[in-house]
């Protein structure tokens, strides 16, 4: 199956072609949110990183489908 992964600010990925924030995966049948970061090679930390799949705010053991659309957007901080 193939799912879209929107990549927000410091997880974007520079490549020679330019920076790319949307990534096409091919994941196996059963894959959950947790096999698309791990596919991408992010080191996730929960409260560092808002999971969104279509839309809504998912965990790691979220099991996606054809077609989703997954956001993975850093916690920021300041002050």
């Amino acid at each position: 199956m193939v799912v879209t992964v929107r990549l927000h600010t410091t997880l974007r990925r520079e490549t020679p072609q330019g920076i790319v924030d949307r990534v096409e995966l091919e994941l196996g049948e059963g894959s959950t949110l947790r096999t698309a970061v791990d596919a991408l090679g992010i080191s996730l930390r929960e409260d560092a990183i808002l999971l969104v799949v279509n839309g809504r705010i998912a965990d790691v053991e979220t099991p996606l489908a054809e077609g989703d659309e997954v956001r993975l957007i850093p916690a920021m901080s300041g002050g």
